[in-house]
Order: C-alpha cells, then structure tokens, then sequence
C-alpha cells in the first residue's frame, strides 16, 4: 500500500508541528487509534490500532519509531507490530512534511505499509482503498483539531 496526500490547513507551521508532536491530539487524529503513549520523548512510541477490512478486525499494538526528524519540517516514522488473534504483521512507514503555504500551512503524507498473515489475503485493492481512506480521515480530523 502507498498513498500520497497533501493536507492544507489554516495554521502556521509552527502550529502544525507542535500539534503532530501532542500525542493525546494525535490520538484523536488517528481512525482506529484506541491508545497512543510516550515511551521515550520525540523517539518511540506505543500504541493501539483497531481496524475493521471487510469481515475481519484487525487489532495491532504498534512499536513506532521516529527514525528521522528535520526540526520544524519533516518528521519519518516506522510503525510495526502484529495482532496477536490473527497473527497478521503490520509494517509501515510514514513521512511528514510541513511548508507554509499562503493563509496556512501544507503537510505532505507518504505512507507505505504492507500487512502479512491472513489480512493481507484479502488483497493489494481493498488494502489500499483502506489506507487512502484513512489517510483522508486523518486529515480531516487534524484539521479540525488545529483550527478548532
């Protein structure tokens, strides 16, 4: 799976950046996100995805990593784990990118993810109308989440 998206919202850069650094506003931000915490600031994290794909949920406890940061602009993340029921492995990475833009700011997503294990049976198309749907979700939330 890989889908691109570029998310215009009406705020600063700086802004932006601080709110995708707020864990507990993240959280909000994220479809099927049940639990995020800090486990060692700005570098890992743990959380919990819950995911429906058709008549099988997906429920993953994710090791995320920060594995790149550019201050003020761009930040890489690797997120892995495995849903314990149905032995699915979760792979993905993610990079974000702020610029400012007239009135506000533009972040730039690119996501890859790959799942193995029964989920990925179900196949690339519905895995990656999946992601593109969340993704799209994602960026509502954060937008209302940072121009409130």
């Amino acid at each position: 799976m890989h889908v691109t998206r570029d998310l215009d919202v009406a705020v600063p850069p700086e802004k932006l950046w601080a709110t995708l650094w707020d864990v507990s506003r993240m959280v909000t931000c994220l479809p099927g996100c049940a639990e995020a915490r800090e486990v060692e600031p700005h570098r890992r994290y743990a959380a919990k995805m819950t995911q429906r794909m058709g008549p099988i949920t997906l429920s993953v406890p994710l090791d995320v990593t920060i594995s790149n940061v550019v201050p003020s602009s761009s930040l890489a993340l690797e997120a892995k784990g495995r849903d314990p029921i149905l032995g699915a492995h979760v792979a993905m990475t993610v990079t974000l990118d702020v610029t400012e833009r007239a009135g506000g700011s533009r972040l730039h997503v690119e996501a890859d993810g790959k799942i193995l294990g029964k989920l990925g049976a179900l196949g690339h198309g519905m895995i990656q109308r999946k992601g593109e749907e969340l993704i799209d979700e994602f960026g509502a939330r954060l937008r209302r989440v940072v121009e409130g």
